[in-house]
């Protein structure tokens, strides 16, 4: 649980010689808010688990000249610079026309990117356009990076020790490239050039707002020495980000664990795993340590808390099933929720959440059942049960408990909420089982 206010920092600050990387993710359709800009995400974390400090991610409409300003702007005080997007074979595409224009450069024709492309279109019985071809020219000055996924390679260029990759912008090609090229290189660049490494371990805890994990851990400069630590609260928790530079990786680590021991030492009743694994995930791993299995029962929230379990591969395994019981009919006809008890007790009450997580659990016999019922808003809170009002059950196989919980007049605050509340209040009950 968190209280929602923006996470805070505790820095002491020391003069570093960083390996900085700064990342352009090229788009119109991430500027204007159409896609979610998952790729700087992914390459920022990927280079950060190197050691390597990322500083800046930039995002730039399919315009060549703002692309070669960032370039110009970003290669004054980066190491490294990393660009995602716009290598396709459309007139929308401009990455290619402007890192040859910004290298002053023309363009050849690579015969290796070529075959691949070749190889690829053979595969599923195409012919190689025109359009396809072109996928092969690319900067004299460049290195192309193979790309077995896709047509377009990924780009390589070093001019006055600073070092440029142009990557695509489809997920998967972008990831394979950055893994199979990229990130060798940049890992070379650290140890050649004896870079300062900044490394982050993450702590997640469950079931405590910020504000009293705070309280708990005390004061951090007592025992930060120069790390760093970040309060990073969500719908599922708070996050404890414990930062470090120092000259290797042996130095970091050491550092890392010294602090991570003295905070597990406050709030270890809280912490449900220390290697950034989130609580969907280490549900999974105790269900399926277990050979347990688990069912939800939702109205208000919707099916939202059976799709943030099933978010983790291989859930098919411990997830059976849910039931979106969203009117009073479902809850009866459907889960068997009695009708005296909706017609003395209501929809939102203690009663029903009970019956729903156990009669849940019995329809699909499973060793857990969960259940969310409440008013999300904005209308149809009353002065008993306002809007806010959710009651979660949690049912095993030889007892049904139900919690009341009051949270915002939000409506997506509430349902997101309740998601978090049940996944926390599970994580504990699998935490209590010997």
């Amino acid at each position: 649980m968190a209280d929602y206010c923006l996470p805070f920092y505790f820095v002491i600050q020391r003069v570093l010689i960083m390996l900085k990387i700064g990342i352009i993710t090229i788009g119109d359709e991430i500027a204007i808010g159409q896609i979610v800009n998952t790729n700087a995400q992914w390459i920022a974390n990927e280079c950060t688990k190197l050691g390597a400090y990322v500083t800046q991610h930039i995002v730039v409409r399919d315009d060549q000249e703002q692309l070669i300003s960032e370039l110009q702007k970003l290669s004054n005080f980066n190491d490294v610079i990393i660009t995602s997007g716009g290598l396709g074979p459309t007139h929308d595409d401009i990455t290619k026309n402007a890192l040859t224009e910004y290298f002053d450069d023309h363009l050849i024709f690579d015969e290796a990117t070529f075959q691949n492309i070749l190889e690829l279109f053979a595969r599923s019985n195409r012919q190689v356009s025109e359009r396809n071809k072109s996928q092969a020219l690319i900067p004299s000055k460049s290195k192309a990076l193979r790309n077995l996924l896709g047509t377009a390679p990924g780009l390589y260029f070093v001019e006055n020790n600073k070092h440029y990759f142009s990557l695509p912008g489809v997920p998967s090609e972008m990831m394979f490239i950055l893994n199979d090229s990229v990130l060798p290189i940049i890992s070379n660049l650290m140890t050649e050039g004896k870079h300062d490494v900044t490394l982050y371990r993450t702590i997640h805890t469950t079931g405590i707002f910020e504000s009293v994990l705070a309280d708990l851990i005390g004061e951090p400069s007592r025992f930060l020495g120069e790390c760093t630590l970040a309060f990073l609260p969500s719908y599922y928790g708070v996050r404890l980000r414990i930062g470090v530079s120092g000259k290797n990786y042996e130095e970091s680590i050491k550092e890392l664990d010294r602090v991570q021991d003295i905070i597990l030492g406050k709030v270890s009743k809280y912490v449900i795993s220390t290697d950034d694994k989130p609580i969907n995930k280490m549900i999974g791993e105790y269900l399926k340590s277990n050979q347990a299995t688990v069912a939800v029962a939702e109205s208000c929230t919707a099916g939202m808390l059976g799709g943030v379990i099933t978010e983790v591969p291989g859930s098919s395994q411990y997830f059976i099933g849910g039931i979106i019981s969203y009117s009073n009919e479902a809850k009866m006809s459907i889960l068997n929720v009695k009708k005296d008890t909706i017609e003395k007790y209501g929809a939102v009450s203690k009663e029903t959440a009970l019956e729903m997580a156990e009669n849940v659990r019995k329809l699909f016999n499973t060793d857990y059942g969960i259940s969310i019922t409440g008013i999300a808003g904005p209308d149809g809170g009353t002065e008993s049960k306002p809007v806010g009002t959710v009651w979660i059950g949690i049912a095993d196989r030889n007892n049904v408990e139900a919690y009341h919980y009051i949270f915002s007049k939000d409506r997506a605050v509430n349902r997101n909420r309740s998601v978090g509340t049940a996944l926390s209040l599970l994580m504990n009950k699998l935490k209590s089982v010997k």
